[in-house]
Parts: structure tokens; sequence; C-alpha cells
């Protein structure tokens, strides 16, 4: 390259003099005219030289960046090393110390398994010990209630009792007077016309009985549970439902809860149960257990359509309207779908 350079130079000193006074044949002029074979042949050299300047210094340029990735990827490739023999170290001092600490690893293995075993003796006699407790208080609950409804028993008897007694002294008591009147006035009052009102009076008494043991059955505060299977209890409280006796089924259905029997079924009806009865609240609270137990009900629409309808009127319409949406969506086709959408229109 150095030679070619040379020669260019050369040429342009012997060719020199020829360069016009009017700037004929001036090599160094952006568009250059005039020019001679020769002069020609020394610009072509010369764009030719340009060019191979230029290609040489973009060459430079890549050799330059190279080298500089080079060093680089030499201080990459040293820092790797550096990172390798350190993990080597870390890796030499953990295999010591495992080795160190394995006669120690073993005695604490056994130490533990015997701890384990001291361990799982306790829980098997914290098991027996609670079972017993347990076994004992709901004896004793047992016990308590079998007490309280023998009481309750005993006061029924003690009230038909005394009943009975006054009842007694009460025809005692018609019956001197009927001797009195039939005495004194039988002109007026016959014999008949006075048994005849004795025996309305005993029909009036046996009624009044009948009524009072009737409403003593009825009532669940004499209700004897163990006397009845959970199948019994919950188709009574169906029937109690359909009868209207709302607070009656709340408790025959709550305790079929304590028992564990359907208690998706039973929180839904105790839900419905306050729901007829004006507790909105309370109805909210069980249809949540309801769904939080079971949630593929049949009942389903309707516990949804009574969950909207009791949180608007405890005035919660964000969450009915979401109720209804999610009925609408669920059950769009069913009766309790159709109306949850007339009630989200009027909402709207």
């Amino acid at each position: 390259m150095f030679r070619l350079s040379f020669l260019i130079l050369l040429s342009s000193f012997i060719f020199a003099d020829e360069v016009s006074i009017f700037g004929a044949g001036n090599l160094d002029d952006t568009n250059p005219y005039g020019l001679t074979q020769s002069e020609k042949k020394i610009l072509e050299n010369k764009k030719k030289l340009d060019k191979l300047s230029q290609k040489e210094r973009v060459s430079k340029r890549k050799i330059d960046s190279i080298e500089n990735s080079i060093e680089i990827l030499q201080e990459l490739v040293r820092g790797i090393g550096q990172q390798n023999n350190a993990h080597k170290k870390q890796i030499s001092n953990l295999i010591d110390d495992l080795q160190q600490n394995h006669l120690i690893t073993e005695i604490n293995y056994k130490k533990i398994e015997e701890k384990m075993k001291k361990t799982d003796s306790k829980v098997q006699a914290t098991k027996i010990e609670t079972k017993k407790t347990l076994n004992e208080k709901i004896e004793d609950s047992f016990a308590q209630v079998n007490k309280a409804l023998e009481k309750q028993n005993q006061r029924l008897i003690e009230i038909e009792n005394g009943f009975n007694t006054d009842f007694l002294k009460m025809k005692n008591k018609i019956k001197k007077i009927g001797s009195v009147i039939d005495k004194i006035n039988k002109q007026y009052v016959t014999q008949k016309q006075l048994d005849f009102i004795v025996e309305d009076f005993n029909r009036f008494k046996e009624t009044v009985i009948g009524e009072f043991e009737k409403l003593s059955k009825d009532n669940d505060n004499y209700y004897d549970f163990s006397r009845h299977t959970n199948q019994e209890i919950f188709k009574k409280g169906k029937k109690n439902i359909q009868l209207g006796k709302y607070k009656e089924a709340v408790k025959l259905f709550s305790y079929l809860i304590t028992k564990h029997y359907r208690p998706a079924t039973d929180n839904f009806y105790i839900g419905e149960s306050n729901y007829f009865l004006g507790n909105y609240e309370q109805a909210i609270k069980h249809y949540k257990e309801s769904v939080a137990i079971y949630d593929k009900s049949k009942f389903m629409p309707t516990l949804l359509l009574h969950s909207g309808i009791s949180l608007e009127k405890i005035r919660d319409v964000a969450q009915a309207k979401g109720f209804y949406s999610v009925l609408i969506s669920t059950y769009g086709d069913l009766p309790e779908g159709k109306k949850a959408k007339k009630l989200l229109e009027q909402l709207q």
C-alpha cells in the first residue's frame, strides 16, 4: 500500500507542469476538467487510494472493537474462574463440616427418635383422657337434660292434679248449689234442666283439659327429642313450617344441627323461618351458613331470592342487586329467576 501511494505522489510531481493557469488539469478541484490522460489516471488512482484508506479505517475500527470484546471476555473468564475457585472452597468446607458432624448427627437422630416415641405416647394418653372427659361431659349434659325434662313432666302432672282437684271441688259445690236450688225453687228449675247444666259443665271441663293437654304436647318446651329419631324430628320441622309454626321449626332444626344431621338443609329452613317471621338479618346469616356447607342444593333458587329480598329489606341494596344478578344468570328460566329480574328492574 505504501508503494502505491509513493507512485501516485511521484506521478503528480512529474506532470505538475502541465496544469493550466485557468484551472484546467487541477486535480484538487471538486470537479476537475481539461485533464490529460496521465492526469485522469492519477485522479483514478487517487480515488482508489481514498477508498482503500477508508476501508483501512473501517477495518481498524473493527479490529479495535474486537480487541475490546476480547479484553471484556478475558475479564469475564477471570471472574468466572475466581467464582469457581470460591465455590470449590465452599464445597470443600461443607464436606469437611459434614464429615465432622456425621457422628453428632447420628447421636442427635437417636435422641430425636426417643423424643418422638415419648411424644407419641403422651399424645395417645392425651387422646384417651380427652375422650374420657368428653364422654363424661356428654353424659353429664344428657343427665341435666333428662333432669330438666323430668321436672317439666312433674310440673305438668302437678298442674293436671291441681286442675282435677279444683274441678272436683267446683263439682261438689255445684251439686250443693243444685240441691239448694232444687229445694228452694223446684218450680222454676226442674231436675232435668239442672242435670243438663251439670252435663254441659262436664263437657266444658273435658274440652278444657283436652285443649290443655294438646297445648302441652305441641309446646316445644316439653318436646322429648330422645323419643324421636332425627328423621322424625326433621319431618316435624318441615310440617311446622307448612303450618306457619316458624318458632317451633327453628327449635327443631337447631337441635338437628347439634346432631350434624343435614346441616345445610337445617340452616336453610331456619333461614326460611326467620324470613317469614321478618327476622331478615338472622335469615341472611343462616342462608350464608347453608351455602358455605353445600351450594348445590335444589333449594338454591329460593335461597338466593329470599337472600336478595332480605338484603333489600335491611336496605343493603348493593348486595341485593348482586344476589338478583347471580340468580338471573344461573336460574333465569325458573320462576325465582323471573321474579328476581323484576325486582332488579325496580331497583335500577
